[in-house]
């Protein structure tokens, strides 16, 4: 295992693997506050890892990045990224820490009032962005990944993602195997090739292309959005609590099982 790089001039650590740690590997990332950027390179033979700030060298996510752990076996990559003190997070959507109203990233203090996404009135101050980290995999590789207030973005073609968000969104390009849970936030997939099980309680599910055999999605509070290739086959199921279903490619398909529910929304199929 190579040393991890550090800057002691700039919060930054990188990592690269051995050549003898060459192939598909398991990235499991822990990064409680931030976005974690993993992309599955075909010309890539060994694992990179690259995990940085936009904040100053004496802020917590500073620290947070200098106090990361990273370790890889012949078959897992290990990104550990510490916590921050709650005051330095970035929260998504809006929450209400210690008097203050937090939206997007952004404290507000005095009264805030939000009209069709515009907030009005209180004074802005910022709120840290968190930790970045950039991983960059082989071909065949998968992805866990763990966050509280943070975001996964995926791209290439992915083999298998379980990713877990307590308030922040999770997006895939293309994916085999996806196991996603977002509390407060959305799940975004191009292309599902075997299975689908996600669940957002506050926050919406899209899939563009769904061509896999079984497919288990739940909106707690938000819609989904789900388009199903020619190939797909098997069971699809579909909850919606308050929000609205639109499944298209099923019509006509009696080559599936569908059961599609919406409790205080519409259920449509195209």
């Amino acid at each position: 295992m190579n040393e991890i790089t550090t800057r002691d001039n700039s919060p930054e650590r990188t990592f690269t693997a051995e050549d003898s740690y060459a192939g598909p590997v398991l990235a499991d990332v822990t990064c409680p506050t931030g976005t974690v950027y993993a992309h599955v390179d075909p010309a890539a033979t060994v694992a990179t890892v690259r995990v940085l700030t936009r904040e100053d060298r004496d802020s917590a996510a500073a620290k947070a990045v200098r106090n990361t752990r990273i370790s890889q076996t012949a078959e897992r990559l290990v990104v550990v990224v510490p916590d921050m003190p709650a005051a330095a997070q970035q929260f998504g959507g809006m929450n209400f820490i210690g008097g203050a109203t937090v939206i997007n990233g952004v404290r507000y203090t005095g009264n805030v009032t939000v009209v069709n996404g515009r907030v009005i009135g209180g004074n802005a101050q910022h709120v840290s962005t968190g930790v970045e980290v950039y991983i960059t995999l082989p071909a065949g590789s998968g992805i866990r990944s763990r966050s509280e207030n943070g975001t996964l973005r995926a791209s290439g073609v992915v083999a298998a993602i379980d990713a877990e968000a307590t308030n922040g969104s999770i997006t895939a390009e293309t994916v085999g195997r996806l196991k996603a849970e977002a509390g407060n936030g959305s799940v975004k997939v191009g292309r599902v090739t075997e299975f689908i099980d996600a669940e957002a309680s506050n926050g919406s599910v899209k899939v563009d292309q769904y061509a896999g055999a079984a497919c288990r999605v739940r909106a707690g509070n938000g819609s989904v959005n789900l388009a199903v290739a020619p190939e797909a086959r098997g069971r699809i199921e579909v909850r919606a609590g308050n929000g609205s279903v639109k499944l298209y490619g099923v019509r006509h398909r009696s080559d599936l099982d569908v059961s599609a529910k919406a409790g205080n929304g519409t259920v449509n199929k195209f």
